[in-house]
């Protein structure tokens, strides 16, 4: 199934971008390459929003004032590890419907079907189709 569906609006150009596809969360656990994105998104974060991960449990009642590292880092000043709450979520899309209400363009792009062993698609291979609005 193509689930689940994310949708952007660009309200100055009256654009939509529908984007269906498969959902992919990147924890500690990763390896390779996902370990090195995940590891890069810490780092890109800014120093308030790394901080929020050290906070207490949302929602849980009230315990006081947390820990939290400045900045989230170390005392070195270098950045410290993304810790275990912080995930990656990576989207793979399989099918894209724009719509441009300007002039009333639609058009949907979809993705090749996956390869007979499952595992993924021909590179590069998706249609395109325009569709009415």
């Amino acid at each position: 199934s193509l689930s689940p569906l994310k949708v952007w609006w660009f309200s100055k150009s009256s654009e939509q971008y529908r984007i269906a596809g498969e959902l992919e969360l990147i924890g500690a656990e990763a390896d390779g390459e996902r370990r090195t994105a995940r590891k890069q998104q810490w780092g890109n974060l800014s120093d308030k929003a790394r901080e929020q991960f050290y906070w207490h449990r949302p929602g849980e009642a009230y315990s006081g004032e947390p820990t939290v590292p400045a900045a989230g880092r170390g005392a070195d000043g270098k950045v410290l590890e993304p810790p275990p709450e912080f995930l990656l979520m990576l989207l793979h899309p399989r099918r894209v419907h724009y719509l441009r209400l300007t002039d009333n363009y639609a058009q949907v792009d979809a993705a090749a079907a996956l390869a007979a062993d499952g595992e993924g698609d021909v590179e590069g291979s998706w249609s395109a189709a325009r569709v009415n609005p």
